[in-house]
């Protein structure tokens, strides 16, 4: 009787509600507040997918549920945004609105409850679950727990090129285990919830190995990102309002306010967190509709760890708003493949959201929302012609659409951005592809086969697409043009960028840095029909040998395992990475610097790790619209640090102070070097001799340079 009575939808609601108000404004526990989101997700997520899709069951109606709420909450905070500010109260207010608001709607469509299903789970006898199943389940968990421990212990904080540097290569074995045992239960085709569980887990611990290993931060971009979410927390706003990222910050406030999380765990946890609950249901769901088959559909998920994960790895908005491409895209299979009734409205929400979070994915999930629109197979007889002309008419748009932003970006931000109007012609446009493939010998077994998948991966992933496409192509519907369209369209996209557009305001190798955003988009548009194609070639070893179905899962397993290690920057005979992570020893010189100054104000010159440090360390100060720390993306700054780095002299040094608007009463400029630096040693010894005093901070770590000028 009790558990009936807990049951209850309302009382429920009433219950979570409560416990929420008094989270909310009295106790504020972050621990209270991770148990209210997952029962949030889980419950609310689940009632809203049978509103949205009440024709799935399982996990489809749960994902769509789920990222359907969170579209929804990320649209209305942005709007809020823009309108006004992100206030605590109507974050609090949104989610009060929900359970009301969603139980109404979903009694009114009808449908099982997650309620009634709990409920009618729980009458149920269990079901009988083998005990090799729950041993290998078992297994996975006490090696998750050791990879983390793993990662954890190697705790890195010194400057390094690459993870792999300081990483015990057992981290290495224990995926290997975890993912042959996985793909053994996704082989056995059962215990499909189990068994998606399990893939949520083991895909998180792929894509978290610098989550955990960096305690500090990994990257440049997350930095900013994340001292920008704990300002907006503070006051709402922030000035002047940026037309790009503001799906991502609503969402981390969302959790913030509403679930009483740091907006430092939010940022971290973010988009690892969102792309294993969300990724292996959604692929599961689209493979079912593109073969037909649960068991094999659930065999295609070894699949999802061959495509590129590296987008996915530390929360940005363009990871976030790739992995919102990639589940509109998997959502869409249902129609494009299987004729199902589009839902147009879900398609527009998630397209909408992507732009919200970040244009350069969100532009293409626009256009493809609207090639899914404008199908002109939906369109009326008497209508076939205009629709096929709308329907060329957005392609022709989807060819171009990037690099005209971008031109339109840099006029009216004042950036410089030129056309090489010589590479326009097609023929040094289609230059920039290149369709060799990689073999190389190091004479080092494990690199070599590494590098062999990992090089090759895109072609690999293309050929069976094509093959795919291919074999099908008369089976297939022609819906299937939409996706083929943007195919094509983002890799013209891709040329024309990679030749013709000259990203001045960039360093130099960060000006292919746009193009290759492109590269996982289009690969996202290809699976689809690589699940298509890997169902076709896991099908037809059904009836073969034993021994020949477990060398291919060990084979899959080997390049799962390759694709690992080439989804993290990498220093070894094939790869050397340019960057550094920020380091203790740049926080340090950033404490230092900040104590030196005694309050008064300073130009700094320094590389992006220990401005990132600045930005996590101070947050944002600027003179004008000058940013005390350089930034190499656009920032006059780092082309004095980069001057200075060739000769430090106090001319040098004054150029940059003479940035400051009007001069103001700035008159001192530190100079960073760190150890790693190229030539450090000289450029040391000579900024000694021109700087009026310097600092070792940890042991030449990092040396600061003050400049006194004025």
């Amino acid at each position: 009787m009790f558990i009936k009575f807990l049951f209850n939808s309302s009382i429920f609601s009433l219950l979570f509600l409560a416990v929420f108000l008094f989270n909310a404004y009295i106790i504020q526990a972050p621990s209270i507040g991770i148990i209210l989101l997952i029962v949030y997700l889980v419950v609310y997520g689940w009632n809203t997918g049978g509103i949205v899709a009440r024709q799935e069951t399982g996990p489809a109606r749960w994902w769509i549920g789920c990222l359907t709420l969170l579209s929804c909450i990320s649209i209305v905070l942005t709007i809020a945004y823009y309108i006004a500010f992100i206030p605590k109260e109507l974050v609090i207010i949104l989610i009060l609105l929900t359970p009301p608001f969603v139980d109404i709607l979903h009694k009114r469509i009808g449908g099982l409850s997650i309620f009634e299903k709990f409920h009618n789970v729980w009458k149920e006898h269990a079901h009988h679950i083998g005990r090799g199943v729950l041993f290998s389940i078992s297994i996975i968990l006490l090696l998750g727990v050791l990879f983390i421990s793993k990662l954890v212990n190697s705790s890195i904080t010194d400057a390094v090129r690459s993870p792999w540097d300081r990483i015990d290569v057992s981290v290495l074995v224990i995926m290997g285990i975890l993912l042959i045992l996985l793909f053994g239960l996704l082989a056995r085709g059962r215990e499909r919830a189990l068994t998606l569980i399990a893939t949520s887990f083991i895909l998180f611990l792929f894509i978290s190995l610098v989550l955990f290993a960096f305690p500090i931060g990994y990257g440049f971009d997350s930095f900013i990102h994340q001292a920008t979410e704990r300002y907006l927390a503070e006051f709402g706003t922030i000035t002047p309002k940026p037309f790009y990222y503001i799906g991502q910050y609503a969402l981390t406030l969302f959790f913030h306010h509403g679930f009483q999380l740091p907006v430092s765990i939010v940022d971290a946890y973010l988009v690892p967190i969102l792309t294993a609950i969300l990724l292996p249901s959604a692929w599961y769901t689209a493979a079912v509709h593109i073969t037909g088959k649960k068991r094999l559909a659930m065999l295609t998920l070894t699949g999802l760890f061959l495509i590129p994960l590296s987008s996915f790895i530390v929360t940005t908005p363009q990871a976030l708003a790739n992995l919102w491409t990639l589940l509109l895209i998997l959502a869409s299979a249902p129609y494009v493949f299987a004729a199902e009734r589009p839902r147009l409205f879900f398609f527009g929400l998630i397209a909408l959201t992507t732009l919200a979070i970040h244009p350069i994915a969100g532009l293409p999930a626009m256009l493809y929302f609207a090639l899914l629109s404008t199908d002109p197979e939906r369109a009326p007889a008497k209508w076939q012609a205009f629709s096929k002309f709308i329907f060329g008419s957005i392609v022709i748009i989807t060819s171009v659409i990037l690099p005209m932003s971008f031109l339109i970006n840099a006029w009216m931000s004042k950036q410089q951005l030129s056309i090489k109007w010589d590479a326009m012609n097609p023929i040094h446009i289609l230059s920039g592809l290149n369709f060799s493939l990689f073999f190389e010998n190091k004479f080092s077994p494990f690199l070599d086969f590494v590098y062999l998948y990992g090089r090759n991966a895109f072609f690999i992933l293309l050929l069976v697409s094509f093959c795919a496409w291919w074999m099908y192509r008369k089976d297939i519907p022609k819906r299937t043009r939409a996706i083929l369209w943007m195919i094509v369209a983002l890799t013209i996209n891709y040329l024309i960028m990679k030749t013709a557009i000259d990203f001045t305001f960039l360093i130099n190798y960060e000006r292919l840095n746009y193009a290759q955003r492109l590269v996982p988009l289009i690969t996202f548009f290809l699976v689809p029909f690589f699940i298509l194609g890997l169902g076709h070639f896991l099908l037809n070893l059904r009836n073969r040998p034993l021994s020949l179905n477990a060398a291919t899962i060990v084979l899959l397993c080997a390049f799962a395992l390759s694709a690992f290690y080439m989804t993290y920057p990498r220093h070894d005979a094939y790869e050397t990475n340019r960057g550094f992570n920020v380091s203790a020893h740049d926080q340090a010189a950033v404490r230092l610097v900040e104590d030196w100054a005694e309050g008064k104000p300073y130009v700094s010159l320094a590389n992006q790790s220990v401005s990132a440090a600045a930005i996590e360390q101070i947050g944002f100060r600027y003179y004008g619209s000058l940013f005390f720390y350089p930034i190499p993306t656009g920032e006059p700054l780092y082309q004095f640090f980069l001057k200075m780095n060739e000769t430090p002299t106090r001319e040098i040094a004054q150029e940059a102070l003479n940035l400051v608007p009007m001069h103001g009463d700035v008159d001192t400029l530190f100079y960073f070097v760190n150890s790693y630096w190229w030539d450090s040693q000289r450029i040391i010894e000579t900024a000694k001799t021109t700087a009026d005093d310097w600092r070792s901070i940890n042991n030449g770590a990092v040396y600061a340079f003050r400049y006194n000028l004025k």
